[in-house]
């Protein structure tokens, strides 16, 4: 993945620390059959430009894009309400809780 990094001349530090603090959530990939998360996608605004830092399972970097600062993590594939968004919140709700 560092190589990758490298040949996109992206800045390698500040795109493997992941701080979700300071990152803006774009999308969370969840699967429909059990609600679970899979992985999510984060803009990340670093040595002057925005990419996009796709996080997997365990906290791995799975990819990073550089976007264009206008970019939205929108379609008609993402979700953001409905009976499938529902299920997904409940999943969460009862993870977090334990």
């Amino acid at each position: 993945m560092i190589e990758r990094l490298q040949q996109r001349n992206a800045p390698v530090e500040e795109l493997t620390a992941f701080d979700p603090d300071h990152w803006d959530l774009v999308s969370a990939d969840v699967r429909t059959d059990t609600g679970k998360w899979v992985k999510s996608t984060w803009r990340v605004h670093a040595d002057g430009r925005d990419w996009w830092v796709v996080i997997g399972l365990g906290n791995a970097l799975v990819t990073v894009i550089e976007v264009d600062p206008w970019r939205r993590g929108q379609g008609e594939r993402v979700v953001t309400e409905g009976p499938l968004h529902a299920h997904v919140e409940r999943v969460n709700q009862d993870l977090m809780r334990g």
